[in-house]
């Protein structure tokens, strides 16, 4: 169950990324750079697509997790996405959290969301009562950034240009464990959950 004792694991659910994924994230990222803008940039290596963020984790709860997560994704197929255009949110006005969209069986990737979300709740992971918005972080805007810089970020993300579309099969369902350091988050996978691919 969450809490703060220093011994809790702070753990989420993803789905990790394909290479090529992973790349245009960083393409993207040293298009944005040249404009100087105020952004902390996430490290693409250990990008991934979050379905639910659990924080803080009693060690005995780690192994709880487990059974309900098998039972969560028992039946689920593997299925399609693909990359998509840029946005921010709350609103390109007003960037905070900086993102690569995605489209492709996205009706499939809420499914997969909406199991993993019921699966935890009887273990005390209160559901999410904000929709779910599938996306890709490229970056968070530094808080002190001013009007002038947040219309610069806005802009800078409504003129970049798109390479192709990166299309990338989900086989598998992550629970990683975050560790934050001052050089950033380290993720290390707990437990990988294979989609079924019996027909």
């Amino acid at each position: 169950m969450p809490g703060t004792d220093a011994s809790h694991l702070r753990l989420f659910v993803a789905i990790d990324l394909a290479s090529e994924v992973k790349a245009l994230l960083r393409a993207l990222q040293e298009q944005l750079r040249v404009r100087t803008l105020p952004v902390r940039w996430i490290d693409p290596a250990g990008a991934h697509l979050t379905l639910k963020f659990l924080g803080a984790t009693a060690p005995e709860t780690l192994r709880a997790l487990e059974p309900e997560l098998e039972r969560a994704v028992r039946g689920l197929r593997p299925f399609g996405l693909r990359t998509a255009g840029l946005g921010a949110f709350p609103s390109l006005r007003r960037p905070r959290v900086l993102w690569l969209g995605l489209d492709g069986e996205l009706d499939a990737l809420h499914a997969a969301q909406a199991a993993v979300e019921q699966a935890l709740v009887p273990l005390g992971f209160p559901a999410e009562q904000r929709p779910f918005h599938p996306h890709l972080t490229l970056g968070r805007v530094r808080p002190d950034a001013d009007a002038a810089q947040l219309a610069a970020i806005g802009q800078a993300l409504a003129t970049a240009r798109l390479r192709r579309a990166v299309a990338f099969e989900v086989r598998e369902i992550v629970l990683m464990r975050s560790e934050l350091s001052r050089a950033g988050a380290r993720y290390t996978p707990l437990l990988r959950l294979a989609l079924d691919r019996v027909s």
